[in-house]
């Protein structure tokens, strides 16, 4: 029965097109917003409280009605209603106007005055509220003294005996409540915030679902990576544990392990089917994972064929060093040989992989465009066809720097690795596009660090935080705009 409805609900988000956890995890990335939205909003009311706050005096007096005749009680208590609502209108006369305005030396009298019955007795109270405690008491007490004046034809054989008098208020009563607005406009803003950043999720042209690919991007979908926790235990997290997560980790999961092992298995079919061996991976912006997903593609490649090599052409940002575990001396460097310090074989560097070769470095260059178009990257490449099956180039974001459209001249085709919910589709089908004007075959996309509303799993996610793209092209604002987190 659970999983029964576990799947209905599935079923419902994927027939409305909408993908919950990518929702959640936009609206958890600004916390910050709708925190410090929600404590100006607090704070607004806080301050607007204090400033529109006009506190209000409430003084009393209750009359008895009573017989002129006698002491006794008014005997036509049925009137008592009708009595009130006449004495009412004699306190709100304009003759009763005129003596308060007068008494007291104003031209208008800004008080609310008020009569009504005490249940259903003989018993009328007046109640006079202003701004002003002095005010409220001196009014109530006018009208106490001059209402008989005015009232002896109104109110027929009846008279009204004071009972109770009037004292001047001490406290209003309408405290101020500043604190309880503060914590309403603070709930109420944080509401309207996350109901916005859900909004705005739902409508952000992303790619969020693996069904997303084919039909919001002008490309094959590869397969979809699940998100992998690249740190597997405390100790991990503690010394942030300075490797990829590999499929040949045997803390990874199935299901990442798995959809690595598809995901290659559809890159070689599309690279048989037209005799390509030059693959470069790329993505539009950093923290796509591309690294990563080069990374498991070639050693998954290599436990079928036996022979791949694996190309760190991210000169400016390498990383495979780090992702497969490798120290590389000075005298093994790509990019000493790209300025002709070394030769070819003096760069080939055995992994801990059966059947794959690391070519790459852990050096910085900034000349990296200048070195990878220089003719001895083509060179290198040229040679390596002949004696192996495929060659992974892993190149930076194609959206940042030129040098993973140099790579795709070199190359027979190009696969791009974009992460859930993080780039626009617009952006990456213009990256697409400037591949295919390149004369470049785009074999596919592969959708990577997904996760969905039918369970969290983990994947390794490529980072490039430690060194960063930030100062490099137009695409650093891009980056800063795009980004949901990491």
């Amino acid at each position: 029965m659970e999983k029964n409805a576990n799947d209905n609900i599935t079923q419902y988000w994927n027939e409305n097109k909408l993908e919950p956890v990518t929702l959640i995890h936009d609206i958890l990335v600004n916390w910050w917003v709708i925190l410090l939205g929600a404590i100006t909003a607090a704070m607004i009311a806080f301050v607007a409280s204090n400033m529109l706050y006009v506190p209000q005096y409430t003084t009393s007096a209750t009359f008895a009605a009573v017989s002129r005749s006698g002491a006794g009680s008014y005997s036509s208590l049925g009137n008592a209603n009708s009595m009130a609502e006449t004495f009412g209108k004699i306190i709100k006369s304009s003759s009763m106007q005129k003596i308060l305005q007068k008494e007291l030396g104003k031209n208008e009298i800004d008080a609310d005055i008020q009569t009504s019955l005490v249940g259903e007795t003989n018993l009328l109270e007046l109640r006079v509220t202003s701004s002003s405690p002095r005010e409220a008491f001196d009014v109530i007490n006018t009208i106490m003294e001059h209402y008989s004046d005015i009232s002896y034809y109104s109110l027929g054989s009846a008279i009204l005996e004071p009972l109770q008098e009037p004292g001047i208020p001490l406290s209003p009563t309408n405290p101020l409540n500043a604190n309880s607005m503060s914590k309403k406009a603070f709930l109420g803003a944080g509401v309207l915030l996350v109901l916005l950043f859900a909004v705005l999720s739902y409508l952000k042209d992303t790619v969020k679902r693996e069904d997303e690919v084919e039909s919001k991007l002008d490309a094959k979908s590869l397969g979809a990576i699940p998100f992998e926790y690249k740190y597997k235990s405390i100790s991990d997290l503690i010394h942030r544990k300075k490797e990829g997560l590999l499929i040949n980790n045997p803390l990874a999961g199935f299901d990442f392990v798995e959809s690595n092992k598809k995901m290659a298995s559809r890159v070689e079919y599309q690279m048989e089917e037209s005799k390509a061996k030059v693959l470069v991976v790329t993505s539009v912006s950093e923290n796509e994972g591309k690294s990563t997903v080069a990374a498991n593609l070639a050693i998954t490649l290599a436990e079928k064929s036996g022979r791949v090599v694996i190309i760190d052409g991210d000169l400016r940002r390498p990383s495979q060093f780090l992702l497969l575990g490798k120290r590389v001396p000075e005298e093994k460097e790509l990019g000493e040989y790209l300025k002709g310090n070394l030769q070819m074989r003096d760069v080939l560097m055995e992994s801990n992989f059966p059947g794959l070769i690391y070519i790459g470095g852990k050096n910085c260059y900034s000349s990296s465009t200048e070195l990878v178009q220089n003719g001895k990257l083509e060179e290198l490449i040229k040679q390596l066809r002949s004696q192996v099956d495929y060659i992974i180039i892993d190149s930076p974001p194609a959206g940042i720097i030129g040098d993973s459209e140099i790579y795709a001249s070199y190359a027979d085709a190009v696969m791009l690795v974009s992460r859930q919910n993080y780039i626009l589709a617009e952006d990456i089908n213009d990256t697409l596009d400037r591949f295919r004007d390149l004369k470049c075959r785009v074999i596919g996309v592969v959708l990577n660090g997904v996760m969905t509303f039918g369970g969290f799993t983990s994947a390794a996610v490529g980072k490039y935080s430690k060194y960063g793209y930030g100062r490099y092209g137009k695409y650093a604002k891009y980056t800063k705009m795009h980004r949901n987190g990491e």
